[in-house]
């Protein structure tokens, strides 16, 4: 048989069941006879315990926003570890003439500008280099 875990120890249970059919059989004094006053002090302890136990969780959940701490609506909350998305901007586009020349004209020119630049530079460096005397 499994074991009994209440959160809370068995005999606890016992004291508090034992304490509820006493105060029933001796509040039943007197109305009822004896034999009948034994059974409903049995049956009326486990009843009691649940209600108590209901009454006592009702009460918890509606006072416990009463214990907890305040919400400080004033403070910003801190920033995330990623920073926000930045607003998108709109740029408005304006009209331009395109001529048909300048295109194609453009990266002719800026290749052969390119092509006789480099090795133009590179072989008089190094022939500068190569006749300056060496100490």
């Amino acid at each position: 048989m499994g074991v009994l875990n209440l959160g809370y120890p068995v005999w606890l249970l016992l004291a508090v069941l034992a304490v509820f059919a006493a105060l029933a059989y001796y509040m039943l004094r007197g109305m009822v006879s004896e034999w009948l006053r034994i059974l409903l002090a049995v049956v009326l302890a486990p009843v009691c315990t649940v209600a108590v136990v209901a009454v006592a969780v009702v009460l918890s959940a509606l006072l416990s926003p009463l214990y907890e701490p305040p919400v400080d609506s004033v403070r910003r909350p801190e920033p995330s570890a990623s920073p926000a998305p930045a607003p998108e901007t709109t740029v408005q586009e304006t009209p331009s003439p395109t001529p048909s020349a300048s295109p194609g004209a453009s990266p002719s020119a800026s290749a052969s500008a390119s092509a006789t630049a480099s090795p133009a530079a590179s072989p008089s460096a190094s022939a500068t280099a190569s006749a300056s005397p060496s100490p």
